[in-house]
């Protein structure tokens, strides 16, 4: 599993792909620091949001269509002594790792230097690249999962769009709906169960709970700081990305084990 890993990583190294999603995120960056507070709440959550649509959007599409693209080298390696473990999880630790790579650069390296004269923010801008890892981790396991199922790059994009859209911008409405709706119901445990299921949203509401930005959680964030607290907050987060992880990784492993190449 080592060597698909590093032949992946120099796979995405040699591709430049890798450099241009760090290139992309150290531009907005420097645009935002630019136009915003340089030190401030609002460079910050400017920040969150470029990763929380950014990091999604570009792992999803990338990792997806490179997971098709491969297949055929694949059918080689698999020819001959490598395993089918081997290289499923030798390529999903690659495009992970090679992702989290040109996050550092693109995003750490700059942010490292905006938020380093106060170190509230520095420490909360660390949390966001770690959080963004995650989300990397998420997506990849997401678009495996996707491609496992369907061997069309068209159909595989057009579903991986469609997820991004749904966890960034159709769920909030989806709960916004729902309590509207019910609002005579006794609706704050049924809500909290739909706030775990979008990994995005986790993310928002725990970095913003620890800033004076935290108005800006509105009606999912305010049921999950209600009914959880800060600690409970931080344990759901991490138990519920970990499994927003693990679980279509698995899934998506048990499919690659029975393809039919």
């Amino acid at each position: 599993m080592k060597e698909i890993l590093l032949f992946e990583i120099k796979e995405n190294i040699r591709s430049r792909w890798i450099f241009i999603y760090s290139g992309l995120l150290a531009f907005v960056m420097l645009v935002l620091s630019f136009f915003g507070d340089q030190n401030g709440i609002r460079l910050l959550v400017s920040t969150m949001n470029l990763t929380l649509i950014v990091i999604p959007l570009y792992s999803i599409t990338f990792s997806g269509m490179t997971f098709l693209e491969s297949m055929p080298f694949s059918e080689v390696l698999l020819s001959k002594s490598v395993t089918r473990k081997s290289l499923f999880f030798g390529k999903f630790f690659g495009i992970t790792t090679s992702l989290s790579i040109g996050l550092l650069l693109g995003l750490g390296i700059p942010g490292f230097f905006l938020f380093m004269s106060d170190p509230k923010f520095l420490f909360l801008f660390l949390e966001l690249l770690i959080f963004g890892i995650f989300l990397t981790n998420i997506f990849v396991a997401l678009a495996f999962l996707t491609s496992s199922f369907i061997r069309r790059g068209e159909i595989v994009l057009t579903i991986s769009l469609l997820v991004w859209l749904y966890f960034f911008i159709f769920f909030d409405a989806i709960v916004f709906m729902f309590s509207l709706y019910l609002g005579d119901y006794p609706i704050e445990i049924p809500s909290l169960i739909i706030i775990l299921l979008n990994p995005i949203d986790l993310v928002r509401i725990f970095i913003l709970l620890q800033t004076s930005a935290a108005a800006l959680l509105g009606f999912s964030g305010a049921i999950l700081l209600k009914t959880l607290g800060m600690t409970g907050v931080l344990l759901i987060t991490f138990l519920f990305l970990s499994l927003w992880v693990s679980i279509p990784l698995l899934i998506s492993y048990l499919r690659f084990q029975k393809r039919n190449f």
